[in-house]
């Protein structure tokens, strides 16, 4: 029993650090360049770049960039089981349950999830109000992921 809750803590901490690791740098690199490409460039030009780029060279990162974030969420769970199997730490591991569940939760339930698909999958030009949500919501959401 005690190798179940050694395992699962340390998937969950590893994915956790990864996906918190992932959704800082977007919040400070990434998404401060999609921002620029979208409020500079224009609709347009995002839309005829991003998506392709996201379909083609970008894809094999994006997969495991969503591989990597599925991982977290179950590992976040199976330590919260872990937990209450091995009756250890169990505060430790609803508070790692609950914030596996949380900053999925939070990503859809916002809103944003829909907005940030329209903008980033879209191979034409998203309305200004869809573009304006997406620049206000981009940085402060994946940095509450954090």
């Amino acid at each position: 029993m005690a190798g179940l809750f050694w395992t699962t803590w340390l998937v969950a901490l590893l994915s956790t650090g990864l996906v918190a690791g992932f959704m800082l740098s977007h919040a400070v690199l990434l998404g401060r360049f999609l921002d620029w490409l979208l409020a500079e460039g224009g609709a347009g030009l995002f839309a005829s770049t991003y998506p392709a780029f996201a379909l083609a060279a970008g894809r094999p990162g994006l997969r495991l960039y969503y591989a990597v974030c599925g991982l977290q969420v179950v590992a976040a769970i199976a330590f919260l089981g872990g937990t209450l199997v091995t009756r250890r730490q169990r505060r430790l591991g609803m508070v790692a349950g609950a914030a596996g569940l949380l900053w999925p939760a939070v990503h859809y339930a916002s809103g944003f999830a829909a907005v940030e698909a329209a903008v980033l999958r879209s191979t034409r030009e998203v309305s200004p109000e869809i573009a304006l949500r997406f620049l206000a919501w981009n940085g402060p959401v994946h940095l509450a992921h954090v």
